[in-house]
């Protein structure tokens, strides 16, 4: 009876011992799985953080074209001016007003254009420190080459806008002189090669922010198609 009693012992020795084993190995099992599930939703949140700069981003980039357009009216006004004779000084300074009204409107859509890209600010920021909780080092890496594209190109936008509105500036001393009964052309002369010279750095810096915002682009791209639901 004693014997029997050992081997009843030992064998539930054994059972317990398996049953520990089974339990440890369904405890690492749940563990790794939550970490996996865990990471998931991590890099979900990444995805939809950039979804969301994606949406504010086009905000953006149509503030930009409503800029453009009204560029392309005011020109239109620009131009005529210089088709009207001497004598229809009415006719000019009409066009005048008609492009000073045009460029104050240009600058209050430049200032909206400003604010929404430095929004975007907020939203970066908010990624970035998603984005440090993310194991998955070659995404995070990825994620944050473009987090630092971004505040690369928006250091370039600080620049070309300072030069636009600087540029703004002698459009409206030139419609000012335009605008006067009697036109001191040399006056005209000098503010022309003034806003020419602006214009040039905004040209130069406009392409600029055109590279960085396809390089954006392809960033985020490169990230959906690799990373996305």
């Amino acid at each position: 009876m004693q014997h029997g009693n050992n081997n009843e012992k030992k064998l539930g020795e054994i059972m317990y011992k398996k049953f520990n084993s089974l339990f440890l190995v369904i405890v690492i099992v749940f563990i790794l799985c939550s970490g996996c599930t865990s990471q998931v939703k991590q890099k979900n949140l990444v995805i939809n953080q950039l979804a969301e700069i994606a949406k504010m981003e086009q905000k953006f980039q149509k503030a930009g074209e409503g800029i453009q357009k009204l560029e392309v009216k005011e020109l239109e006004y620009y131009e005529k001016i210089y088709l009207y004779k001497i004598s229809e000084v009415n006719k000019r300074q009409e066009s005048a007003k008609q492009a000073i009204n045009l460029l104050n409107e240009r600058k209050e859509r430049v200032n909206e254009e400003s604010k929404l890209i430095h929004d975007i600010d907020i939203k970066i920021k908010e990624l970035q420190t998603i984005n440090i909780e993310t194991k998955d080092e070659q995404f995070r890496n990825e994620v944050n080459n473009f987090i630092k594209t971004w505040r690369e190109r928006t250091e370039l936008y600080d620049k070309l806008n300072s030069k636009y509105k600087d540029a703004m500036e002698t459009d409206l001393s030139i419609y000012n002189l335009l605008s006067q009964k009697k036109v001191d052309l040399k006056n005209v002369k000098n503010e022309t090669k003034d806003t020419n010279h602006i214009y040039k750095d905004v040209i130069k810096y406009n392409d600029q922010l055109n590279l960085y915002t396809q390089k954006l682009n392809n960033l985020q791209k490169d990230i959906y198609e690799k990373y996305g639901k």
